[in-house]
């Protein structure tokens, strides 16, 4: 006890509240509630920190973006829906990342080996195939021809089933179908020397319907209306006239050719696409329906009107001087046949023959003189 009588822990009363604030110093674990609180602040504000440098990284990923180099923009290309541009695809590749690359790895994978396989599987059953057909046909005695055109079909059968693509249709007339396949259809294609039987029995058979030649309707899907106009004024016109554009040389000798070809074939014809007429003429020339006579026409008056052309103008200004050579374009028998099938010409006109000057004076067309 001390001097006035007091334990030495009495040290008298407390100042109000402080021993509560003491009491409350200490919480779990003995630690101090201001260092808590301190605690959860710096927690939270190195959260904070942490976000703001994600949103920096991302900010600067899209900067980095927009300063890569573009590609001008082009027209859109083709046949590629939804990629509008050359510019777009290369943003697109630049776009890719390693990681997306090697996410990517697995499926490319399987595709690849799905591809590798189905093609190791066609060849070899397309071989196997092909062999088997070389080999029946060598025991049968069949021609080295027949077997070639055999294997041929075969083989471009088989690359059909590996791409997918349906078989073009028989393009043999079904009246002769049905004398192979009462039905008319056949899921099996069908053979030269059926296809060969097919037409001899139909020659022998007198009311088997003669609708012209086959090769009318191929002709026929070959054209544009711009030719048919053309083979219209053919068919009402007659032949109809031409002149080339030459130098002037002495005795010919030297003479360049400037303009070949000219004529008004396409204004009589109105045709849509006039500067197109030496292609169309060419393509009617291709087909056996038109042919290029060197001679001229009896009627002069009709090259007296070509002439006059602004055409045939700049090419004689262009030649310095030059002359024409006067030519003749005609339809060949073949072509008045086509036009008397279809009702350009008359019907007696479908028997029309070759003449002497189809044979003796025909020349090149105009690109190839």
């Amino acid at each position: 006890m001390s001097q006035n009588g007091q334990h030495p822990e009495d040290t008298g009363p407390v100042p109000g509240g402080q021993q509560q604030v003491h009491q409350a110093e200490l919480v779990d674990g003995g630690l101090p509630v201001e260092r808590t609180g301190s605690i959860a602040r710096s927690e939270q504000v190195r959260q904070t920190e942490l976000r703001l440098h994600h949103a920096e990284e991302r900010l600067a990923e899209v900067q980095r973006a927009e300063a890569r180099p573009r590609l001008p923009s082009l027209p859109a290309l083709p046949g590629i829906p939804g990629l509008r541009s050359l510019g777009g695809l290369a943003d697109g590749l630049l776009s890719v990342t390693p990681s997306s690359l090697v996410r990517a790895v697995p499926d490319v994978a399987k595709v690849a080996g799905a591809v590798l396989w189905r093609t190791n599987q066609w060849t070899i059953n397309a071989s196997l195939h092909i062999g088997d057909v070389v080999l029946r046909g060598a025991v049968s005695g069949q021609s080295a021809q027949m077997l070639v055109e055999q294997v041929s079909t075969e083989a471009k059968q088989s690359l059909r089933e590996l791409l997918g693509i349906a078989e073009a249709p028989d393009p043999m007339p079904r009246s002769l179908r049905e004398r192979i396949s009462p039905s008319g259809v056949d899921a099996a294609p069908i053979s030269l020397p059926d296809r060969m039987n097919a037409l001899l029995d139909a020659s022998s058979d007198l009311t088997y319907p003669d609708s012209g030649h086959p090769a009318y309707v191929r002709l026929l899907s070959e054209l544009s209306p711009d030719e048919a106009r053309i083979l219209r004024v053919f068919a009402e016109r007659g032949a109809q006239p031409s002149v080339d554009v030459r130098t002037r040389r002495p005795f010919g000798v030297g003479s360049e050719l400037v303009a070949p070809g000219i004529t008004m074939i396409g204004r009589y014809a109105g045709c849509r696409n006039v500067e197109r007429v030496p292609a169309y003429l060419n393509n009617l020339f291709r087909l056996g329906l038109v042919w290029f006579s060197r001679e001229a026409l009896p009627d002069q008056s009709l090259y007296d009107v070509l002439e006059a052309q602004e055409e045939v103008e700049e090419a004689m200004a262009k030649a310095g001087k030059g002359i024409t050579v006067r030519r003749s374009i005609e339809l060949t028998a073949f072509g008045r046949n086509l036009c008397a099938m279809t009702g350009l010409l008359p019907p007696s006109d479908s028997t029309a023959r070759v003449s002497a000057g189809e044979t003796t004076r025909a020349l090149l067309p105009p690109d190839a003189r």
